[in-house]
């Protein structure tokens, strides 16, 4: 083994440990211009060496740790977005089924509140964009005979009535469109009238007609089904009163009615088979 071998690491520690000093007494005393001395001469050249040498490898070695960083920082930043993207998926997926929980609840309960009512469920699969005719069609598993004009409802009030049935679907035409009309009163003064649609074209608006100028009717009147013609049971919500206008006549007025069930929102309805 060479003296080099034996000893490399003690010249190591003497070689880092003197070229310092080499440089601060190359430097010590020496004014702008003056000649180096010999020492001050042979350090420079000793460290311009050892920085070329060693800068190379230096370089290599940092561009190394500069690339392995990056390369981290590269991989760290694809699995954060990854990781914001399966919350966003997971979350949008609650809050769907936090409604739908919600739907069935208020399903749950408003069968509870009707135990007399026969119910089928149905699931709403389409919405006519007819601009006049509003009508949904619905997708129902069931054993009952279903037919025309049977009532459909949900628990926030009277959907419309079934039209025509094939198969497993049924087609529903809404509170809204101009073809649908049952009796109806009012629930604070007892007036009655009937519930017409209205078939605009950008809402689902009805209204009360052949309502009788002695009536008092106001708006924020609830309107509920009368019970009369057989059709629908009584007491189920129609809607609320927008407005209130005389008739040109004078023998009527008329009153505008939004709704209580948003058929654009729809998802679950339940058609009225009986009562008990």
């Amino acid at each position: 083994m060479s003296l080099w071998q034996r000893h490399r690491r003690t010249l190591a520690v003497i070689m880092l440990v003197a070229f310092p000093l080499l440089m601060m007494s190359s430097r010590a005393g020496a004014g702008v211009g003056d000649s180096p001395s010999f020492p001050s001469r042979l350090g420079l050249s000793a460290m311009g060496w050892a920085q070329t040498g060693f800068a190379a490898p230096l370089l290599a070695v940092s561009g190394w740790f500069d690339s392995l960083f990056s390369d981290q920082d590269d991989v760290d930043l694809e699995q954060a977005k990854a990781e914001i993207s399966r919350l966003r998926e997971e979350k949008s997926r609650l809050i769907g089924v936090l409604q739908e929980n919600e739907r069935l609840r208020k399903l749950v309960g408003f069968k509870a509140r009707r135990p007399e009512l026969e119910l089928v469920p149905g699931r709403v699969i389409a919405r006519d964009t007819t601009p006049y005719f509003r009508v949904l069609t619905l997708k129902v598993s069931t054993t009952v005979a279903l037919a025309p004009r049977m009532p459909v409802i949900s628990a926030d009030g009277v959907v419309g009535q079934v039209h025509r049935v094939f198969a497993d679907f049924v087609e529903v035409i809404l509170v809204s469109d101009p073809r649908h009309r049952v009796d109806a009163i009012t629930q604070r003064t007892r007036a009655q009238a009937v519930v017409e649609g209205l078939g605009h074209e950008r809402d689902y608006l009805a209204k009360l007609a052949y309502l009788s100028e002695r009536d008092e009717v106001r708006e924020g009147d609830l309107v509920v089904t009368s019970g009369m013609g057989g059709v629908f049971p009584p007491e189920l919500v129609l809607g609320t009163v927008a407005s209130v206008e005389k008739s040109e006549r004078g023998l009527f007025q008329e009153a505008t009615i939004t709704p209580a069930v948003d058929a654009s929102r729809l998802d679950e309805v339940f058609i009225v088979v009986g009562a008990k």
